[in-house]
């Protein structure tokens, strides 16, 4: 969800609970350790804690009035803090499935990627949830279904979103700048022109000022100069929206992994 001040609240207090789950499924009583699944599992869940917080500092300081003491060119500043968002999302979903990925092998190896296979875990990725492009038959990893259902059709529920994710983010890192534009914010702290010192007016703030809002094209992998098309209801706009609905994604997934890992994964103790 959103917080204020163009700050995001990510709510990791299931995940920390998935991750005590996932240690107690651990222990020799339970599950054991085969192929080292629960390093796998923090490595993957750790990453996706710092992604978050690399999407929070970008979003952040994207908005911030901090960025005006810079004294560098906001349009530069936009890109490197959206390229940096897009990256951190991305990442974080792929860090999601690894750890999922890792924690289904626990319980049944045959259904999920190995991890004690470095080429297999090459493999690891959004689409063993949701399925190719293409054909969304292919790529899918069986043990979503099987142990993590609600979670799977959360994301193929939020399939849309996922989506705008990676192709933002595959042009942004592999071809080209995706900002485009937006709106400038106007509420400048109190007192500062006085604490930028002599040479800056209000016309220079307001070149320099942070963006209240960053548009987002709808046709990212289109390189050639086209106009832009007239949006469809739904279709996420702007970089406030994008940032909103991954939050409520992530922080939905969270619930929904638990709940999926308590109902199916059973235990023989359920304490340390």
């Amino acid at each position: 969800m959103m917080g204020s001040e163009y700050s995001l609240i990510f709510d990791l207090s299931r995940y920390q609970e998935l991750d005590n789950f996932a240690l107690l499924a651990r222990q020799d009583y339970n599950l054991g350790n085969k192929g080292g699944w629960l390093g796998h599992f923090r490595g993957g869940l750790y990453g996706f804690y710092a992604r978050l917080t690399g999407v929070e500092i970008h979003y952040h300081q994207v908005h911030s009035w901090d960025l005006i003491a810079s004294g560098r060119n906001p349009i530069h500043l936009a890109e490197y803090h959206l390229s940096s968002i897009l990256f951190n999302m991305d990442s974080a979903l792929e860090c999601m499935v690894f750890a999922l990925n890792a924690l289904g092998y626990s319980v049944e190896s045959t259904q999920f990627l190995d991890v004690a296979k470095e080429n297999t875990l090459r493999q690891v990725t959004a689409r063993n949830i949701l399925g190719r492009r293409s054909d969304t038959s292919k790529g899918i990893v069986p043990g979503y279904g099987k142990y993590f259902p609600s979670l799977k059709s959360h994301w193929q529920e939020n399939r849309s979103l996922i989506q705008t994710i990676e192709d933002h983010h595959s042009v942004s890192k592999h071809r080209q700048t995706v900002f485009t534009g937006g709106r400038k914010r106007d509420d400048p702290p109190p007192g500062l022109l006085r604490a930028l010192g002599t040479g800056h007016d209000v016309a220079e703030i307001t070149l320099m000022a942070p963006w209240a809002e960053v548009n987002l094209k709808q046709k990212p992998r289109t390189f050639a100069h086209r106009p832009e098309p007239i949006p469809n209801d739904g279709e996420i706009v702007n970089l406030e929206e994008l940032a909103m609905r991954f939050c409520d994604f992530t922080n939905a997934c969270s619930v929904k992994a638990l709940e999926d890992a308590q109902t199916t994964i059973k235990l023989k103790r359920d304490k340390l």
